[in-house]
């Protein structure tokens, strides 16, 4: 290591070696915070959407008319469901694997993205410490253990801004009729991912961008015709396929894409100042350096790098402002805008830890002791804070406590011993380390939907593949998900009745659940104390059969229970 060390201190002069080890190393890194444990928690609700229409494209042989639980799902653009789908295929299930594995592929997708046009634009160094940054920061780790199309989604709107930049920065016409190629195709696929949301992300950014920098005279070369025909080749075909099959009644997209921006549609119901906190949230642990980086570019200290910094800071900003405006705001819209601090900061963590151009030896100093000074505090903190208020996780924060301050030590040893670039591995592999041991700890505690799991699996093995279930009212995603087929929902209080008496099964949840089994016309064969999750809380649920056996089941997992006749 301390070979490497002295070797990797002017990036220029690295060995082609030195470069693929560190390559495979920050390459590795991505894939393992992106792929760690992604089958341990249960899919969400939202997840379930992805999950479930993906199975069904695959029984009913439509891939494109999407439905989930039998209802069509006209949402959101099928790039997810297809993906999910076509792995299903080789792999033969819908399961939490199988949902989340294309977001953790696209994850490191976006990683290598930022390693390569980064290098081109600075340097290797520079893009190491980007890619780093990206692939350990919350947003990274979280939204990559997600079957939501939001990494899909991300990972297209990165490329975009990545190769826009590089063509309008190059001087190459080869080089930038590729690049202006790779972005359109992935705006189109970005439009397959979650559209109409690439459109407002890269553009307003972009035409400001054009106009600040008088770049006008550049735009006839960026394949404003054939990538228009190509963007427009991608994206068309699906929704207009849809508008026909609808009559042209496009009063869903509508909602979805207008009235929800302007807040009367599913309203976020969220302050202004929003975004303001989830940008922090989002980039932990590096929430820090970020007032540091929005406020970077403005500095002339960085003179060449400055331009560069500047796109990233309209990349960021604008959209932000764009969220913001958005009264339908949901954090994970953030998303897409936090590689750009990723690479903010990668520029910033590179000048500290190697170049001291921009920052004095005396204020990298600084920032190191309070930020080992504030980690301890908060590693000591923890356990003491766990022990009064959740004692049931202290065992766990203790481990991580400790393992932190072992981390943060051996960090700060390597740098006074001005081992730098052996500090830099052992910090981000420790990032990624604690993770891992966060997520095997913590998970099952996390994971306030597994009695949804645990109850849906257990009503699949009760009732007989050859039997019909619905469900009174309300059905959640999860338990279609997990039950493994559609379960058609009734609402007329007589036409359940009809249907059970018909010796049917049916299934009821929460309120609708203590109504059946008040009602007395309903024979409970089998019971859940907690059979999904609701607004954070558990709630109860019960399958009913007019002749089936009452199933008694009082497990470790206080799940399921016989319940009331």
């Amino acid at each position: 290591m301390a070979h490497i060390s002295c070797e990797i201190e002017d990036s220029q002069g690295n060995s082609k070696r030195i470069k693929s080890l560190v390559v495979c190393w920050v390459l590795l890194l991505s894939a393992v915070s992106s792929t760690w444990m992604l089958s341990r928690m249960t899919l969400r609700s939202h997840e379930c959407f992805v999950s479930v229409t993906a199975r069904e494209m695959l029984t009913s042989g439509d891939w494109l008319w999407p439905t989930c639980n039998g209802q069509p799902r006209l949402n959101k653009t099928p790039l997810s469901y297809w993906l999910v789908a076509s792995l299903a295929k080789i792999t033969g299930d819908v399961d939490e694997v199988t949902a989340r594995l294309p977001s953790s592929v696209f994850a490191i997708l976006s990683a290598a993205a930022i390693l390569y046009f980064v290098s081109q634009w600075l340097s290797f160094r520079i893009a190491v410490f980007s890619t780093a940054v990206w692939a350990t920061s919350l947003s990274y780790i979280r939204c990559s253990h997600s079957a939501r199309p939001e990494m899909a989604l991300a990972f297209f709107i990165i490329l975009c801004f990545l190769s826009f930049y590089s063509a309008v920065s190059t001087q190459n016409r080869r080089r930038q009729v590729i690049y202006m190629l790779i972005f359109w195709i992935s705006l189109g696929l970005g439009m397959l991912a979650k559209g109409p949301a690439p459109l407002p992300y890269v553009f307003i950014p972009l035409f400001f961008y054009v106009v600040i920098n008088h770049k006008w005279k550049l735009v006839p070369k960026l394949l404003p015709i054939v990538g228009s025909i190509i963007f427009l080749a991608i994206t068309l075909p699906w929704p207009l396929f849809i508008a026909h099959k609808m009559n042209w009644d496009l009063t869903l997209w509508k909602h979805e894409f207008f009235d929800r921006f302007f807040g009367s549609y599913e309203k976020g119901n969220q302050p202004i100042y929003y975004y303001l906190l989830i940008m922090f949230k989002y980039i932990t642990p590096w929430f820090a350096f970020l007032p540091m980086a929005i406020a970077a570019p403005f500095y002339r200290v960085w003179k060449k790098k400055q331009p560069i910094m500047k796109f990233l800071w309209l990349w960021f900003v604008l959209d932000f402002i764009f969220l913001t405006i958005n009264a339908g705001k949901r954090q994970h819209y953030i998303l897409p805008l936090m590689p750009a601090i990723a690479i903010l900061i990668g520029i910033l963590l590179e000048d500290m830890v190697f170049v001291r151009k921009a920052h004095t030896d005396k204020f990298v100093r600084n920032v190191l002791r309070y930020h080992i000074a504030a980690i301890i505090i908060t590693a000591i903190a923890g356990p003491v804070f766990i022990a009064i208020f959740i004692p049931q996780l202290l065992a766990g924060t203790i481990i991580l406590s400790v393992i932190t301050i072992a981390i943060i030590l051996t960090i700060t040893l390597m740098f006074i011993r001005k081992h730098r670039v052996t500090a830099c591995i052992t910090g981000f592999s420790g990032i990624v380390v604690w993770f891992m041991i966060f997520y095997g700890v913590f998970s099952e505690a996390m994971d306030t939907n597994r009695y949804s799991r645990a109850f849906s699996q257990k009503i699949a093995r009760i009732v007989p593949g050859s039997d019909k279930l619905a469900a009174y009212g309300y059905v959640s995603n999860r338990t279609v998900q997990y039950f493994g087929r559609v379960i058609p929902s009734i609402e007329d209080k007589p036409v359940l009745y009809r249907y059970y008496e018909q010796g049917n099964w049916i299934l009821a949840t929460g309120k609708r659940s203590e109504e059946l089994n008040k009602d007395g016309q309903f024979r409970s064969v089998f019971y859940g104390k907690k059979a999904d999750s609701r607004n954070r809380e558990n709630v109860p649920g019960t399958l009913f059969h007019k002749s089936a056996p009452i199933v008694k089941i009082d497990g470790s997992s206080g799940a399921v229970e016989k319940g009331p006749k």
